[in-house]
């Protein structure tokens, strides 16, 4: 099978959870990978190493993306790099607030609503203008499944904005031949280590129970193939 010439870039792809994993799993599929990082450097850059090692062209890029700027340098680092912008996958959203409604921190759980959209709202502007140049984008966030909602209600409300925020665009979206989709899954139990992750990655793990940022990085890449073309709109939602 031919390996694709496209690039990607994945927003906080440096941690060990999805976000790693799905840099992971793109550079596996040939994909070029733009590996974004707020803060820890040391292990995006090991992250690109891993890719590689792949076989892919990778590169790692600071950024904040709730900074409306950071996201305008982090697409026009991309492009400076690779020369193109192919898919773009969001990752980082809200943080952890469980209070209950009757004792809710009202500026905190609006910060978790904009944690979750400003990301939508800052690149879908950039990124969308680079796809439409080749009727070809992928655009994909990740998300929570409503239908087993977490007990946070302001953690569940932002991430049902960031949802409505992604699948509102699609229709717009389609007419320049981009698809938009998001993947909302529950727990993810995270990998313990970098060499876990590529070792899923590869095929080589086993002996897990539960779903790992492996499979949530597989249907991701489903979603950004030439077979998924087809799809958008779409909430993917994984049982737990």
């Amino acid at each position: 099978m031919k390996k694709p010439e496209k690039t990607a870039l994945i927003t906080g792809a440096c941690g060990t959870g999805i976000g790693r994993s799905t840099a992971l799993t793109l550079a596996r599929e040939g994909y070029s990978v733009a590996i974004n990082y707020r803060s820890h450097e040391e292990a995006a850059r090991q992250v690109a190493e891993a890719a590689a090692a792949m076989g892919a062209d990778a590169a790692v890029i600071q950024g904040d993306v709730f900074i409306k700027e950071d996201c305008a340098r982090l697409v026009n680092k991309t492009l400076e790099i690779f020369g193109r912008l192919d898919v773009c996958i969001i990752g980082p959203g809200a943080g952890w607030n469980c209070e209950p409604v009757w004792a809710l921190d009202s500026e905190a759980s609006a910060q978790d609503v904009q944690q979750e959209v400003l990301p939508v709202y800052h690149l879908l502007p950039l990124v969308a203008p680079e796809m439409e140049k080749r009727r070809w984008g992928r655009f994909l966030a990740f998300s929570s499944n409503m239908d087993c909602p977490s007990p946070s209600y302001s953690y569940n409300t932002a991430k049902s904005a960031r949802t409505a925020a992604v699948l509102g665009a699609a229709a717009s979206l389609w007419e320049k031949g981009i698809t938009a989709n998001v993947i909302s899954p529950g727990p993810v139990e995270p990998f313990s280590s970098l060499q876990e992750a590529v070792d899923a990655c590869r095929k080589k793990s086993g002996g897990r129970t539960g779903i790992s940022p492996q499979e949530i990085a597989e249907a991701a890449a489903f979603l950004c193939s030439e077979q998924a073309g087809y799809l958008t709109g779409t909430e993917l939602k994984f049982r737990f």
